[in-house]
């Protein structure tokens, strides 16, 4: 990684760009609110935008199965590798368009699901730092003989990438950031909640709260029709017959 955090954004800025302008379409087009499924654990019925492949590896004593989409480039190939790193209240799918977008301008794109989210295993202990899941990834990567990547993190994915950029140095060729909440100390702005409080605050979501809270949070208050898929896996979970378990796991991740 560049020793310059300058140069490093300059260079890491296209990425940036295509991040941010496709983030808020980057997600299959699914049901609307008031029809979207229910969805198991594992998101079995969900489709994503690219293949599903499994990762298998071992990490604090348990066996897990990381979830991730490996895609060529589709323009002429640059020989570079973008790794994309999902928020909290998402999985890999969303970034659809932007996978899209990089791939047709030559690069390959890896987009894994972490532990606890999206397609990958949902464990009933897990000691959700940034430091496992970077080290997760860093297991993937190496699994696919990925020796350097372009990184590129959207909100919590903004935390772990900076986590894993300060990690594997070596590794990280870029470090683009959107919505960076990774660079400072969010506990700061948020009172302390046990594991049992937020998981009872997981509980009594709704899918209508959902929606609400991601207009507010996400969308500056402004709900419009593209973002319904945006809101379609955690609705579905709601509604689905492994929603305890989620809600354990979204609470761990806290």
């Amino acid at each position: 990684m560049h020793r310059c955090l300058s140069p490093v954004i300059a260079a890491a800025l296209p990425l940036v760009a295509a991040a941010v302008f496709l983030l808020t379409a980057a997600a299959p087009a699914h049901a609307e609110t008031g029809d979207a499924p229910a969805y198991d654990a594992r998101l079995s019925t969900y489709d994503y935008p690219y293949e599903v492949r499994t990762f298998e590896f071992e990490s604090q004593g348990q066996s897990f199965e990381m979830a991730y989409m490996n895609v060529a480039p589709t323009g002429e190939p640059n020989e570079r590798t973008v790794l994309l790193l999902h928020g909290k209240n998402f999985s890999g799918a969303y970034w659809a368009d932007t996978i899209e977008e990089l791939a047709a301008s030559g690069y390959r794109v890896i987009a894994p699901d972490q532990i606890g989210f999206g397609r990958s295993t949902k464990p009933a202990h897990y000691q959700f730092t940034f430091q496992a899941l970077a080290s997760n990834t860093k297991a993937l990567l190496d699994e696919l003989g990925l020796e350097q990547v372009d990184v590129v993190g959207h909100s919590m994915g903004g935390m772990l990438a900076t986590r894993f950029a300060l990690m594997f140095p070596e590794t990280t060729e870029h470090l683009a950031l959107v919505n960076p909440i990774g660079l400072y100390d969010w506990k700061l702005h948020v009172p302390y909640q046990t594991i049992d409080d937020w998981y009872r605050s997981e509980l009594k979501k709704t899918p209508e709260g959902v929606k609400k809270y991601m207009t507010q949070s996400y969308f500056d208050g402004v709900w419009k029709s593209a973002y319904e898929p945006l809101v379609t896996i955690q609705q579905g979970w709601i509604r689905g017959p492994d929603y305890e378990r989620i809600a354990w796991n979204s609470a761990l991740a806290y």
